[in-house]
Parts: structure tokens; sequence; C-alpha cells
């Protein structure tokens, strides 16, 4: 048996990061400190090998590798995700790509955004997921970058080749070929959980909620309850898709098999001590992994243990801070990658596992691995020997990179010069003509050569001067990089016969390099008689061609580009944030925004928000707003900074004071009745920091009211019991377009009298006549 692989991965924060999508239907889940390291990708495995500098192609089925690319210079445990004709290494400043077919590296794409992405085959991909920047990047002949605007938890992609996303408060949908996100669908932001695929269609696992919920169509289907005992930590990992039926979760030392229509009460398996970190569906089984003891178990979806199988070891393994990543292909089956790609275990869809070694042997290479002009010769068929007979051990050849590493060039190639060799020479004599060969005709007579005539001379014609022209190109154009920036000088062009009146300065990225969020291209107008233009808001690391051209009042002349320049440096401390606001909301809190402030590369580490209180907030990088609960009716400002690896920014300017507020407490109403009326009275609430607009007085059978003061009366009211119910409406103070805020209601009831108050309403009619005539007396 060969040996297998102990899966690496980049450190354990990387387990949210490779996802390869598989076309049937795909998908990883991601949450927090539960994402799995789980990918998923079309038919075969492809693997990076860091000490043979190589990418290899694992045929699962044959357990062998049957093709390699040599020449990919990356970091140990980098992920491959491939797409229909090209394949892509992710290094961490970008990818390396590759042809599938011809088995060649083609060019190296630089990515200016400082995350591991989550990497997704998909049938318009393949893409990759920056979680934290909340940004997605489509590989492919022509790279788009999509932008969430807030942090992405967890991802799927779906049969139908669209990638659902799920972000701050909403699962979003993109359809393929698509670059505009739908997201229709609400999601509650406290619940922790993580998207799947259900028969091949996306859902939503809340471990939170412990309920399973389809996300098809426009509105989110009927939530399952799973029935599981006992509470699910958030921390949880939930398998890719459901192994008939039954959705695999891995909740600490416990394995889940939860029923997903909701009917059964789920399998619970308790595992053996360990760590336990990444869970993965196959065909007819579930695998989990174990990386402290390096242990794959695997079990069926009733429940039954399989196969328990120890990852081998090999020279270079068990790197610290790395864990294995396990990879469920098309194919059914899943692999797992140690951390140099020497080895890759192979889980079938059975639950039996077997190994991969990954020793760069014969199989077919780039094209540009073996020098053309060394023959190769046919191998010939070798007699098997019987295993009686003992065999030498044979030493397998040294293997190093073939192809250099990659370079960008601009503009045409200039062809090799190349020299004709003539024929080497030969001792041979050449035989003499016999005699009869020579002419018997004597030969002619040479004639004397006449003298040659003088040729006339022209007649001198007077100088005249030549029109006016486009200016010729400028001289010495060069750039010189700094930390995201550039300054581009030349030398004055040649003015032609009209002077030199500007130049325009431009630049564009080399090719090979791609940026997201800074310009990829621009250019400037200046004066005939500058001789420098400095650029800003450049990719550190990046390539970029800067191009001068002159111009004249004739026309423009040629354009002279500089060669590829690298930017580089060390960043400078982020300027403050912009166009910072702050809103209070009618539920007593405050949400203060901010714009990101202009950088030269993707260094923001994070941002402070400083209130007047003297309180402060961090903020992470990925979002430019906050919401704060400050003391209700208590006036507050904000400022915001920025930060990163050279500085914090000064503050910036302060937004306006805001006052928190919330809905007004219930008054408390008393209701006296006369007849036919009842007078309404009720003490002010406590208004919880908002400001008074009105009360709204309700009676049963009667419009509503908007009253000003603490009481108001009704008239003309029938017989029979009357409900009143009082609410204040609020607004944040010294602010009139503020959201009102409706108070909780105060309410009582009451029936109009019948008689005159004062009176029991058993008192005979002589009693009244006789109050009369006393009164009338008493006057």
């Amino acid at each position: 048996m060969t040996r297998i692989a102990r899966a690496i991965r980049r450190p354990v924060a990387w387990w949210v990061v490779a996802a390869l999508v598989l076309g049937t239907f795909v998908g990883y889940s991601a949450f927090g400190h539960g994402a799995p390291a789980v990918a998923f990708q079309q038919a075969g495995h492809w693997v990076y090998n860091a000490t043979l500098g190589a990418v290899f192609r694992v045929d699962g089925g044959g357990k062998n590798v049957d093709a390699e690319v040599r020449g990919v210079e990356a970091e140990a445990g980098s992920q491959v995700v491939q797409g229909a004709t090209n394949g892509y290494v992710v290094r961490s400043d970008g990818v390396i790509v590759f042809g599938k077919s011809d088995l060649s590296v083609k060019s190296t794409v630089r990515i200016g955004i400082p995350e591991a992405p989550i990497g997704i085959e998909a049938q318009s991909g393949p893409y990759l997921v920056y979680r934290q920047h909340g940004q997605i990047v489509r590989l492919g002949d022509q790279q788009q970058t999509i932008t969430v605007g807030s942090a992405v938890s967890s991802a799927v992609a779906t049969a139908d080749g669209a990638l659902w996303l799920r972000d701050a408060d909403h699962f979003c949908r993109l359809a393929p070929a698509s670059t505009e996100l739908a997201c229709t669908l609400p999601a509650q932001a406290g619940d922790a959980g993580a998207l799947l695929s259900v028969a091949g269609k996306p859902a939503f696992a809340n471990l939170s909620k412990q309920t399973l919920t389809p996300l098809t169509g426009d509105k989110a289907g009927r939530a399952l309850p799973m029935d599981v005992s006992g509470a699910l930590p958030t921390t949880s990992v939930v398998a890719q898709s459901d192994v008939g039926g039954r959705i695999a979760i891995l909740a600490g030392q416990r394995l889940l098999l939860v029923d997903a229509t909701g009917a059964k009460a789920a399998e619970s398996i308790t595992l053996p001590p360990g760590k336990y970190n990444a869970v993965a569906a196959t065909g007819a089984a579930v695998a989990v992994l174990d990386t402290a003891k390096r242990v794959v178990r695997t079990f069926a979806p009733d429940g039954k243990a399989l196969h328990t199988h120890e990852l081998s070891k090999k020279k270079g393994s068990e790197q610290k801070g790395h864990d294995p990543r396990v990879t469920a292909g098309e194919d059914g089956r899943l692999y797992i990658d140690d951390e140099t790609g020497a080895v890759v275990t192979v889980v079938d869809g059975d639950g039996s596992v077997s190994e991969v070694d990954i020793d760069g042997g014969n199989k077919p290479v780039s094209p540009s691995a073996t020098p053309s002009s060394t023959p190769t010769s046919t191998p010939t068929p070798s007699t098997p020997t019987p295993s009686s007979t003992p065999t030498s051990p044979v030493t397998p050849p040294a293997h190093r990179p073939i192809l250099p590493p990659v370079h960008v060039t601009i503009g045409p190639e200039r062809p090799h010069a190349t020299e004709t060799v003539a024929p080497p020479r030969t001792n041979e004599r050449k035989p003499k003509r016999p005699e009869s060969s020579k002419p018997t005709t004597p030969p002619s007579k040479p004639t004397r050569p006449t003298t040659p005539t003088k040729p006339t001379p022209p007649p001198p014609t007077k100088p005249t001067t030549p029109p006016a022209a486009a200016p010729g190109a400028p001289g010495g154009v060069s750039a010189k990089a700094g930390s995201g920036k550039a300054t581009v000088s030349w030398t004055v062009a040649r003015a032609n016969g009209a002077a030199v009146s500007g130049y325009k300065v431009s630049f564009r990225v080399a090719p090979g390099t791609f940026v997201v969020g800074l310009p990829a291209s621009g250019s400037v107008n200046v004066s005939g008689g500058t001789r420098s233009h400095s650029f800003g808001q450049l990719l550190n690391g990046g390539g970029y061609i800067f191009t001068v051209s002159a111009t004249n009042r004739v026309g423009t002349g040629p354009s002279v580009d500089t060669k590829v320049t690298s930017i580089g440096g060390k960043a400078e401390p982020p300027g403050p944030p912009t166009k910072v606001s702050a809103a209070a909301k009618p539920n007593g809190s405050v949400t203060v925004s901010w714009t990101a402030p202009s950088t030269t590369d993707y260094t923001i580490s994070g941002y402070t928000v400083i209130a007047s209180t003297g309180t402060k907030t961090q903020v992470p990088p990925y979002t430019t707003s906050t919401t704060l609960n400050p003391t209700l009716g208590k006036g507050v400002s904000y400022r915001v900074t920025a930060t990163n690896s050279s500085g914090t920014s000064a503050p910036s300017a302060s937004t306006r004071t805001v006052y928190p507020y919330k809905p007004a407490a219930a008054p408390k109403v008393t209701a006296v009745p006369s007849k036919g009326a009842v007078s309404l009275s009720w003490t002010a609430p406590s208004l919880n920091g908002g400001q008074l607009v009105h009360y709204i007085v309700s009676a049963t059978g009667q419009s509503d009211r908007t009253v000003t003061t603490t009481s108001t009366r009704y008239t003309g009211l029938s017989v029979g019991s009357v409900m009143f119910t009082v609410k204040a409406i609020t607004r944040e103070r010294n602010n009139a377009s503020s959201t009102a805020a409706t108070g909780a209601a105060g309410s009582t009831s009451a029936a109009p009298a019948q008689r005159a108050p004062g009176l029991p309403a058993s008192a005979p009619a002589s009693a009244v006549r006789r109050t009369t005539r006393r009164r009338k007396d008493s006057e």
C-alpha cells in the first residue's frame, strides 16, 4: 500500500479556507470557528507538492497520480481549484494559472487582499471568497470582482451554477455569469449556522435554534426541527451535504446524524477522545478527522462504524499550526492532503480508505519539463520478478522544478539570433575532369570598353524649411517606486518645428497583476515644462507600466513605456475615515457609519469608534459601521480612527450630537364616567430619552384622537362598557426628522352613567323630588 496523506492546511484559522465545489451540487459550511476543512471539486483531485514544486492530479479510482505540472512556486499547503480548462494554485498574494490539457504554467495573477480565501468550484467559476473583506473574485478568462458589502459567514454553490452566501443579515444568491447579488431572504444575525446542500438544493442549518430551513424560491421554506438531544455548540461543524437523508454534524466529541425531514430522532455517536476538526459526506458514508491522533473514522448513515485508519507520517509533516485539509471530489470520494502534498489519503464512497504517494514519478508532465534536444528512448517492458527473488532497491531520480519562475514579458519578444551551420567537410576529393571534357572552341576575345560620357550635374536648388510635425518621443522615461506610489520621470521630447505644449502621463497594471478596490489604470496631462509626475493608490507588490507621450499644436507623438515596475515599501499610516455620521434608532441604539480612508493597499487592521463620553469601541477592518447602545437621553457624538501596521490615523471629524431614545413606557390611565360621557386622564410616562410629540387616545367604537395634554373627555356615549387606551408618541430630541416611536399602551375601561351622579341606582323617584324641594326651601 502506498503511504497516506495526513491532510495539511493552513493554520487552524484556515479551516474556512478550502471549499472547492463539485458540478452536481457543491457547497461548504463555514461559521466562525466551526468552519470545516472541507472542499468540493470536479472529477479528479489536484494537489500542490511544495517539496517538488509541482501540482499533481490524483486519480481516485485508480489510486495513482496521472499528471503533473512542474515549475510552480507557492507556499506549502496551498489549495488548488480548477475550472473547465485551467487550474489555479492559490498563494497568499494571488494565484498561479496552469493549463489542464497542456500541463504548463500560464501566468501569475496577483490579488491584493491580505486574507486566505475560500475556493469554490462552480459552473461559472471557480470563485475565491474573501470572507472578512466581503469580496468575491471570479477566476477565468476575464476576472470579475463582486462586492458583498459585509463579511460572509457561509457559502454554497448549487447544481444550477448559482452561488449562495450568508452575509450579516441576509441570504444572497449570485446567478451564473452575473455580477449582481440578489439578497432577498433575511437571516437572523445572531444565529450560528452553516449553509449546506440537502438533496442537491441549498439549505441553512441553524445551530442556535436547531432547525433546518430550505432556501428555494424567493422565500425561505418552513423550518424543520432537528430532533437532537441537548444543545448544539455554536462551534459545531456541519457536513457539506446529506448522506441518505441524514445530515452529519460534528459537535465536539459527538457525531450527530440528523434526519433531514425532521421525522426521526438524530443518531448520536460518542467519538473516542481526540481533536475532531472536520466532517464530510461521501457516497454512502460520513468521515470525521481526528487531527490530534491523525485518524480518519468513517460511518454509515445509520451510525454504524465502518473503518478506522491512521494517517501515515512522512518527513516534513505535522507542522505546527497546520491541520489536515479534506476535499470532497465530484467522483464521490474524499481526499486528504498532507502539509507538503507528499501523500494523499482517498476515502471511497463505501467508507474504505487507501493512500496515494505523490512522488513525482513517471507520468505526463509539462512539455517544457523535458528539454526537446534530449532524445527519449522507448522503454522496453520489464520481466516481472518473482516475489522469492530478492531485488536491489532502485533509487528514484531526483526531482527539481524544470520550469523557471514565471515572469511577465511586456510587448513582443525579440527573436533569438540563429546561425546557419555549414555541413562538415569530408576528405573526399572531387574527380578531375577528363580531357575530352575540355572545350574545343576557343573563347571569344574581350572587347575594349568605350569611354564613358560625363553626366550633366543638376541645377542647384535652394533649401526649404520642413513643415512642423508632431513631437518626437520623450527620452529617459523611467519610474521610481515607493510604498503604494511611483514617480515617473522623462527628458524633453524633440519639438519637430512646433513647441511641446504638454505631456500625457499614464499608468496601467502589468499582465499578471489584478487589483481589487484600487484603480487599474489612469492618466494625467501636464504642462510642456514638466519632467516628472507621481501616482498614488498603487498596489504594493503589484506590477505597473507607465507611459509618456508629448503633444504640440500639430498632434501627439509616439508614446514610450517603462519596463514593468514593482511597487513596494512599507505602508504608511492611513488617513482618517471620512463621511462619519451617527443616527439614533427608535430602539435605543445608535448606528455610526463612515467611509474607509484612501490607502495604498489593504493594510487597514481595524477601526476605533470614540464617543464624546470617552468610551472606545473596536471595529473589525471589513466593516464601516457599528451599532452602539449608549445611555438613553444623554447627548453623545462620535469620531473614528483607522489603524494599520504602521500606526493609527488622526481622529475623523466629529458627528452631530445624537440623543438615544426608545419607545416610552405605558401611562397610567384613569376614567371618570358621567351621564353619557367619560372623562379620561393619565400620568405622563417615562419617555425613555425621547421627546414627546403627542398622545394617541383610542376608545371602542370611536376614532383615534391626537392629544398633546394628559386628559380628554368623550361625550355622547351609549350605554355599555368602553375600553380606552393611551400611547405616547416620541422622537429623538432636537431632530424633527427622526423616526417616531410608539410607546407602550396604558388602558382602562368604563361605562357611561345612566342617572345623575351621586345617587344609587336603586333610589326611588320620591327621594329625588324631596331632595329637590329641600334645595328650593333652602334658597
